[in-house]
């Protein structure tokens, strides 16, 4: 689809100590050689504050016994009769209470709290994307709903329920680390700060129904992916369109901005809010300039993630085993 976000830029691996390139704001033929630890060291070169471990966001879990790395090779394969032990029975006993009559009743929670993205800025290197692997089965469950009845309690299907509850909460928090990304690309070419001031004056402020428009785009994304996503496609027919349905009824009953996102699915509407969101990072206001009209003439490769958000995305249990470690573990 023109105008979709990438989750893998053009990225040559090289030493830790190799340069950061001028050409980050470049043609998207040039490979750029970027390295976590080096961002990092130049932005607090920048400003001592660059990167404060301060913010909005859940801690990232403490103890590597509380998350778990997601393996996507493993989450993007299709159940077969040869892995029977993928879906414990208590899992399909709780899908099978949430897809119930009563299974849309919480649908208006916030969104980041079922997952959330602890940007590099706050988190330096315990950056990524973390999952609840309980949120995992609550969206699975709310799929299962849209579907006839019963049919969740079929392992294969509650795979794939499971399977596309992940990639759906993944699209939204993936976002997140596009748009930040896109703040360290100006960041590093302008030398001030972008991305916390952004934070502050902008994304905090809420009493607009429109605001934060980052949210918006973030749940734009997570319909626009369901088409775009070539793991996807080895997901049911059935199973993908109860996904959409599901997240047709989902995103207007969340709050002030995450609900406009499905006015931002068509390409021409979330490339407007885009360059609006661009103005707002640069300038560090709500306030609308013309800064959104040459920001519409920005390529988008500008808004690709830095690094692999996938192989930065962790399932986060709660305190005992994981139920779902089969998403985490290669088969």
């Amino acid at each position: 689809m023109p105008g979709e976000f990438l989750d893998t830029p053009r990225i040559r691996k090289g030493p830790t100590h190799a340069p950061i390139r001028a050409p980050l704001l470049a043609a998207r033929n040039v490979v750029a050689v970027v390295d976590v630890s080096h961002v990092i060291e130049v932005l607090r070169n920048i400003d001592p504050m660059a990167v404060d471990g301060t913010g909005a966001w859940p801690l990232p879990p403490e103890s590597d016994t509380e998350f778990v790395e997601v393996d996507w090779a493993n989450a993007a394969m299709a159940r077969t009769r040869s892995r029977d032990d993928v879906i414990p029975a208590r899992v399909l006993e709780e899908l099978e209470a949430i897809a119930g009559p009563e299974g849309d009743t919480q649908m208006s929670e916030i969104l980041d709290l079922l997952a959330w993205y602890a940007p590099l800025h706050f988190f330096g290197e315990r950056w990524g994307i973390y999952i609840r692997e309980d949120a995992v089965l609550q969206v699975a469950g709310r799929i299962g709903n849209r579907l006839p009845r019963g049919r969740i309690t079929d392992r294969a299907t509650a795979w794939d329920a499971i399977r596309s509850a992940l990639y759906t909460l993944y699209f939204h928090e993936a976002f997140h680390h596009y748009v930040e990304s896109f703040a360290i690309r100006l960041e590093l070419i302008q030398k001030v700060r972008r991305y916390q001031p952004y934070h502050q004056t902008v994304y905090g402020q809420l009493d607009d129904e429109d605001e934060p428009v980052e949210e918006a785009l973030a749940c734009a994304a997570m319909v626009r992916r369901q088409r775009t996503e070539r793991a996807l496609r080895s997901i049911r027919p059935d199973v993908r369109k109860a996904t959409s349905e599901m997240l047709k009824a989902w995103i207007p009953s969340l709050p002030n901005g995450y609900k406009k996102g499905l006015g931002l699915e068509d390409d021409g509407r979330f490339k407007e809010a885009l360059a609006r969101l661009s103005s707002q990072i640069q300038a560090g206001s709500t306030v609308s300039s013309d800064d959104e009209t040459r920001w519409r003439l920005v390529g988008d490769y500008l808004h690709q993630g830095m690094w692999k958000g996938r192989d930065h995305t962790y399932l986060v249990g709660s305190g005992s085993p994981l139920s779902l470690k089969k998403l985490c573990l290669s088969p």
